[in-house]
């Protein structure tokens, strides 16, 4: 079926989101290419043709050529620097923008949004005086001309088979890593004529840095909430990309907060707004690459989701949805 010039979408990236907007543009009769090194990856399950191949300026022109938009549902590591030949969502400006590291803090900074405290050098010797100060662990960011690259230092052998004494990179990062109380996932919506819509922040749980329990973040204060609110739209506004967005925030034990990641994909988390909302994340995404009108969200029902293998035990006594997500059962349950 063709929909407003739309018949074909192509997805970048196989996770739950690709999996949920496939089943969406299934319900409108809208055809989706998934392009995905994972053979039996999730959104393989209800897309209506699967390109089985690694994630490359090469392969992401040749689904572009089949497509008539093609949606990122993950960050690249590399410069997107190809022609592509449909409209993509967010554009090859704003892929590369979210790429590029150190740009981002700048903007971060300019913004007054709190950030993980990095230490930016693009001299080599001088970063690696830095290392021999720093306490494991940290990661280590390399930014070449056309990819990054980036590992958690662990143990010293990490920190040896990282460091090359031939490193060509262009500069380096280094960050702490921090252990937070828990990630607050914010899903966000731009559209064309550049309106911001923002769903309910979504708090993720772990256990042992497993994922164990997701739910809409109650327990912040209203203070909080607004605050991020602001922070949200001050980012995206000026990144400035039709798309939809996870912004992800680390609570520390403090209370504070600071900016983790943004990316151009919805977070696992996204799947309560399916339960909760009267309008879910994924149809609206939808709805607006079909230029159809972006609605602000209505939270219907209050609910949480447990990651089953870790709840194999816990009894569950109200009615539940399951979702299979690969190896993961997501049970969402209602709290009022």
């Amino acid at each position: 079926m063709n929909v407003n010039g739309i018949s074909q979408i192509g997805i970048v990236g196989g996770g739950s989101a690709a999996l949920m907007l496939a089943l969406e543009a299934a319900k409108m009769g809208i055809r989706t290419t998934l392009l995905d090194p994972q053979i039996d990856c999730v959104g393989a399950q209800v897309a209506t043709e699967h390109i089985i191949a690694a994630i490359t300026n090469e392969n992401i022109q040749k689904l572009s050529l089949r497509s008539d938009v093609v949606v990122f549902n993950t960050n690249l590591s590399y410069v997107l620097d190809t022609k592509l030949h449909a409209t993509t969502y967010p554009s090859k400006q704003v892929i590369n923008r979210l790429g590029h590291k150190k740009e981002l803090l700048d903007l971060l900074e300019d913004l007054q949004v709190p950030a993980i405290p990095t230490y930016y050098q693009d001299n080599k010797a001088e970063t690696f005086e830095k290392i021999e100060t720093l306490t494991i662990p940290f990661r280590f960011i390399k930014q070449y001309a056309d990819r990054i690259e980036s590992m958690d230092i662990l143990s010293v052998e990490d920190a040896a088979n990282f460091i090359l004494e031939e490193e060509k990179a262009d500069s380096f990062l280094l960050q702490p890593i921090t252990s937070y109380t828990s990630i607050i996932a914010c899903l966000c919506i731009v559209d064309r004529e550049g309106k911001i819509t923002l769903y309910d922040p979504l708090q993720e749980k772990f256990e042992e840095d497993t994922l164990c329990t997701i739910q809409i973040a109650n327990d912040l204060s209203k203070t909080m909430l607004q605050k991020i609110g602001r922070y949200n739209k001050k980012i995206l506004k000026e990144i400035g990309g039709v798309g939809v967005y996870t912004i992800k925030y680390g609570l520390k034990s403090n209370k504070g907060i600071e900016l983790i990641e943004i990316t151009p994909e919805i977070s696992i988390s996204g799947i309560l707004t399916l339960e909760a909302y009267d309008m879910s994340i994924y149809e609206q995404y939808i709805h607006m690459i079909l230029n159809m009108k972006v609605l602000a969200p209505t939270l219907m029902t209050n609910v949480q989701g447990f990651i089953k293998q870790n709840y194999a035990t816990k009894a569950v006594s109200t009615p539940y949805h399951m979702y299979n997500i690969g190896i993961t059962r997501l049970c969402v349950t209602s709290n009022d």
